[in-house]
């Protein structure tokens, strides 16, 4: 790991591509819309080995990532590369894979479902220290579609994929030069940390340094990673008055979120909704939730809105099924592509739903030509 301040800063191609994609990344802040201020190290899967900083998308915890009515579709891959010396050229790869039949990345070439080989941070002339944003597609009409045939979720859904940026060995970093990627160590990663993320005690590693020739692992870290999709994004973010893990106020969106803390020893997390979409940044938003997640459904919220078409699957509830109907539970407007909703305040979450997963989901309807669109769905683990 190396400290993160005193980095310069740089962004990579056009703006353009970041208004007609939406970057699903599972970070303690909003990379796009707000200054980061919970990131202490910058780091690499493995240390100055080769490895393969992974992104786990599960169904565990996230449905509907990138649903374009039944497939999965990403177009490429957003990330902060941290460079020791930016003079010098940094070789990298992006990759998507499978993940394996029971736990973790299959690190085999077979289940790579992408892999883009050989790339290279921009040229500069500046010796110092600093950080390339990088907005990098794929350059395949439609998108990445995601399809195992050989699974049992959903319509062919894998119940796990892999996204990453697979890094070569480097032995000069961090002392001379070599990259790295913005991470935000959580508490039970017991290094120095004092930013970054504030999950609760117990909860499970969120990312994986993919490996070859050896087992890969999980890292107790949030990476500034994650693939571009082109509907719209749901975050739970936990609210901890008492922590400054953030080094700024507001709510927690990375495993605060996933995983808050409500015992009463002594916290006791608030819990808000963040949705986010660049492509209808002045979009009506009906939020919903239910009990644990759904089996997918095709059907919006019952009489509201009245949509022209709707895009993706509900994974909070069916209408048409009296049943599993999901539960309204607000509307508003975006404003500038983003809008939170408070959904309980810190000290106000009863101890007796411990132990329930809460499923949060909503839907971002653009008046201006009908069409609206399922975000993904996400839970809490209470």
């Amino acid at each position: 790991m190396q400290l993160f301040p005193s980095l310069l800063t740089a962004t990579t191609l056009s703006v353009t591509l970041a208004a007609q994609v939406n970057p699903f990344v599972f970070y303690p802040q909003d990379p796009e819309r707000q200054t980061l201020t919970c990131t202490s190290y910058v780091g690499r899967p493995d240390v100055a080995n080769a490895g393969e900083a992974l992104m786990e998308i599960s169904v565990e915890h996230f449905r509907g990532v990138g649903d374009a009515n039944g497939i999965i579709r990403m177009f490429g891959i957003y990330h902060w590369l941290a460079d020791e010396k930016l003079s010098t050229t940094e070789t990298y790869d992006l990759v998507v894979r499978r993940g394996t039949a029971a736990n973790g990345p299959d690190m085999s070439a077979a289940a790579e479902y992408l892999r883009v080989s050989g790339l290279t941070s921009p040229p500069s002339t500046n010796p110092l220290r600093g950080t390339w944003i990088l907005y990098e597609g794929f350059n395949i009409t439609g998108g990445l579609v995601v399809y195992d045939v050989n699974t049992t979720v959903g319509a062919g859904i894998p119940d796990r994929f892999y996204v990453g940026i697979g890094l070569p060995a480097n032995p000069l970093w961090p002392a001379t030069d070599g990259h790295s990627l913005f991470r935000a160590d959580m508490i039970g990663a017991n290094t120095a940390a004092t930013l970054g993320d504030n999950e609760r005690a117990g909860a499970p590693h969120p990312t994986w340094a993919g490996k070859q020739g050896v087992p890969s692992f999980t890292t107790p870290w949030t990476y500034v990673l994650g693939p571009f999709v082109t509907s719209p994004n749901l975050h739970i973010g936990g609210v901890d008055p008492l922590s400054t893990r953030l080094g700024a106020a507001g709510a927690n969106f990375g495993m605060n979120g996933l995983y808050p803390d409500i015992g009463g020893q002594p916290r006791r997390d608030g819990l808000i909704v963040r949705v986010t979409d660049n492509l209808a940044p002045f979009s009506v938003v009906v939020l919903g939730g239910s009990v644990g997640f759904k089996p997918a459904s095709y059907w919006g919220f019952p009489g509201f809105p009245p949509f022209t078409s709707l895009i993706g699957h509900s994974f909070i509830g069916d209408p048409g099924w009296s049943a599993d109907v999901p539960t309204l539970l607000a509307a508003g407007v975006l404003s500038n592509g983003v809008r939170e909703f408070t959904l309980a305040l810190p000290n106000t979450l009863s101890t007796a739903v411990i132990g329930n997963d809460l499923a949060f989901q909503a839907i971002v309807w653009d008046v201006n030509n009908g069409i609206a669109e399922w975000t993904n769905a996400q839970e809490t683990h209470l």
